[in-house]
């Protein structure tokens, strides 16, 4: 069954009610179609009116659909005979069980799926493309038909007479995506990070009616990194979750994630026709996954996107509309100067280490063939230590909104080193609105980062010369005192 639950149908019955009209004069026509959907009709049944009202008369049915009016479901609904058996003549025939026989989604979706199994032999009476949100089928036998659609939402036709009109009560599924801020907690359309940080998203489907073939599909910017099969405490081992609105978790049989992607996204998430079918239109379930920033992260701007959106019917014809999140992370710039007078002077060699909020050495790695030296955060790498360059400069690039500290390790030559650290504070705000962020340093506009440093009074080192004229000074005070002390008491004596 190629298009198993995809379908938009219902049958109907088209009969005279009344006046009779004349051969091949029957329509359907729907309303408020899709526009670009294509509605397939296919003739189950002929009616041969045995009166002028033609409310009265044979079904007979067509080639090809025997077999479905002897099985189920149709036998729920139907019975048949078979007319003049063993003769050129013979035909099957069948007649409601009730005077009124309700059209049941179950008979209507088997109908589609029986014609268009594989090697059924049965071929649309009608095919039409909707236009202006509307799709009419004219030069219709009287009978009984199935209409199928590319789009996959139902609608429901009823027996009128021979011109039919119905309205599409077509409710297309959406979804939407959020990433969560990992210092708060909350959820929304932007966030930042640390490279190396995993970034948590979510995305939110809501079912619509009929429709079937969900597939969602995922692309990450190249500073993001899928994090698929990776086992934390706090997430399953494959890091797909999917859980339905009251937090129930859904069995990972009703889908299957496709990584990596064959058509261009990151990776897919197809989900069995089977589940779609069990929720009423409406319902939302929602697919939960992680990410990790990596060394490829857009620094600032533009920020690093995760896009989504979802396919659906007929051979994924049908998409909705594409959400996005963004993801930045943030940077400082720092100079390293002495005064002399009024005039700045840069100082190369001045050696830092930038600490977290525990007083950690963040990891860097150095960028190669950058005009500034430039440090990328990175968990595994290898450098702590940063250096001025002759203007006296670096960069760091990377970073979370969060308290960081410069610790000066080595100060340039003549210099004395800090005795306390530079506090820097990153703040962040979002505009959901445009997917947008900005950030302040220590509650200003993002700046180069000055660090000044002093000369001063060096104390003499041990053993050095001033300490042997300290030693020299203090030894001919104490020789001084000892001889006023000794003549004053001579002095004393001749008294």
């Amino acid at each position: 069954m190629k298009k198993l639950f995809a379908v938009l149908l219902a049958l109907t019955l088209v009969l005279s009610m009344g006046t009779m009209a004349s051969a091949a004069d029957g329509s359907i026509t729907i309303t408020n179609a899709v526009d670009g959907a294509t509605y397939e009709l296919y003739k189950m049944l002929s009616f041969a009116p045995s009166n002028t009202a033609g409310d009265k008369g044979v079904y007979t049915v067509v080639a090809g659909w025997e077999n479905f009016f002897k099985s189920e479901p149709a036998t729920n609904y139907f019975d048949y005979k078979t007319v003049d058996a063993g003769t050129e003549n013979e035909k099957i025939t069948v007649t409601a069980k009730t005077a009124d026989t309700a059209v049941d989604q179950t008979l209507a979706k088997a109908a589609i799926a029986y014609a268009e199994k594989e090697g059924s032999g049965i071929s649309a009476t009608k095919t039409e493309k909707a236009s202006d949100s509307t799709v009419e089928f004219t030069g219709l036998d009287y009978g009984y038909y199935a209409i199928d659609t590319s789009l996959g939402t139902l609608c429901a036709l009823t027996n009128t007479n021979s011109k039919i009109t119905t309205t599409e009560k077509n409710a297309k599924p959406d979804i939407d995506k959020m990433v969560k801020e990992d210092s708060t907690g909350n959820w929304g359309y932007v966030n930042d990070a640390a490279i190396d940080e995993i970034v948590e998203y979510k995305s939110t489907i809501t079912v619509g009616v009929g429709a079937t073939n969900y597939v969602m599909h995922d692309t990450m910017d190249k500073g993001l990194t899928f994090n698929y099969n990776s086992v934390a405490d706090d997430k399953t081992d494959n890091d797909v979750v999917v859980k339905l609105a009251d937090g129930k978790v859904v069995d990972a049989a009703n889908y299957t994630v496709v990584y990596p992607a064959t058509d261009g996204h990151t990776f897919d998430v197809k989900f069995e026709n089977s589940f779609i079918e069990g929720l009423a239109q409406g319902t939302q379930f929602t697919v939960y996954y992680y990410a990790i920033l990596n060394e490829n992260a857009y620094i600032v701007t533009p920020g690093n996107k995760n896009e989504v959106y979802l396919s659906y019917g007929e051979n994924d014809t049908w998409e909705t509309g594409k959400h996005d999140t963004f993801t930045y992370t943030w940077k400082i710039d720092v100079e390293k100067y002495t005064m002399d007078g009024d005039n700045k002077v840069s100082l190369a060699g001045a050696e830092f280490q930038l600490l977290d909020k525990d007083g950690n050495a963040i990891k860097f790695t150095k960028v190669a063939g950058a005009t500034v030296p430039t440090y990328k955060v990175d968990a595994e790498g290898t450098v702590t230590n940063i250096i001025t360059d002759d203007n006296g400069k670096f960069e760091i690039v990377g970073l979370d909104e969060g308290e960081y500290a410069l610790h000066e390790v080595n100060a340039p030559a003549g210099y004395n080193k800090l005795t306390t650290d530079k506090v820097v504070i990153i703040t962040s705000e979002y505009d959901e609105a445009n997917l947008t962020a900005t950030y302040k340093i220590n509650e200003e506009a993002p700046a180069t980062i000055g660090v000044e440093n002093k000369t001063g009074s060096l104390l003499p080192e041990t053993g050095g010369i001033g300490t042997t004229i300290f030693y020299v000074v203090g030894g001919l005070l104490m020789a001084a005192a000892f001889i006023l002390l000794v003549s004053k008491k001579r002095m004393a004596s001749f008294a």
